[in-house]
């Protein structure tokens, strides 16, 4: 999978939380060290990592009903001095105005002994990330710039359309960073294909319209009712 949003999974935490959201203004960032979890009320959010060149690379977007800067909760050695030895460092970063609740870690750790179930959801929606992250790096290791593009347009499908749509609500910048290409290789496989007539667009629209499901999903290398049951997995 060359692009992963994930929607409410964890929504469980939203349920003890009892205290006004706070607002974060688009562009905050949040350091992975601190020991703090925060839960998405509304808005997006995603996962940076930064290398020790201090190259960018976004890994996953994050939406309402989702939990970030969990791993320090599971590995209290991230806080300690000796995660400065890192040579990789996370950042989640807000993409659009959020409302967000913090919790700290002594608030999820006496939450979870009053509700466990809280605990596992947290170990159930981490390993899923983990999974997602595997399957990203065999992606960007083996899977042509064309089928890294279809994989992300087919995850931004709009369920029930017709014709069929996909949306396309970030930049051919964003869009690069995400898949691990340059903007001009996305540029030129957007064109190529509304040249042959697999999709169409507008220059200022944010949905493509897929002309020919068939080789689409061919080369997304999956089926129509795949896409339509990871759309519900990621919600």
């Amino acid at each position: 999978m060359s692009f992963i949003e994930l929607l409410n999974q964890n929504e469980c935490w939203g349920k003890v939380v009892r205290e006004k959201a706070r607002k974060w203004e688009k562009g905050w960032k949040f350091s992975d060290d601190a020991p703090s979890m925060y839960y998405v009320l509304s808005g997006r959010v995603r996962l940076m990592a930064l290398d020790a060149c201090g190259n960018e690379k976004t890994l996953w977007y994050l939406s309402k009903g989702c939990c970030f800067n969990e791993t320090v909760m599971f590995d209290r050695s991230s806080i300690t001095s000796h995660s400065s030895v890192r040579r990789m460092k996370f950042y989640h970063e807000c993409t659009e105005n959020c409302y967000l609740h913090m919790f700290s870690q002594r608030e999820v750790e006496e939450l979870g002994k009053r509700n466990p179930e809280l605990l596992l959801n947290l170990c159930q929606s981490f390993a899923k990330k983990v999974g997602f992250l595997a399957e990203s790096l065999v992606s960007l290791s083996l899977e042509s710039p064309l089928t890294r593009v279809c994989k992300y347009m087919a995850s931004r499908i709009i369920p029930g359309s017709s014709p069929l749509r996909a949306r396309r609500d970030i930049s051919y910048r964003e869009m690069a960073d995400l898949l691990g290409m340059h903007r001009t290789s996305i540029h030129k496989v957007m064109r190529q294909w509304q040249a042959e007539g697999v999709w169409d667009f507008e220059r200022n629209s944010s949905e493509v319209v897929i002309l020919q499901p068939d080789v689409f999903f061919e080369e997304a290398s999956m089926c129509q009712e795949d896409t339509q049951q990871r759309h519900h997995y990621s919600r």
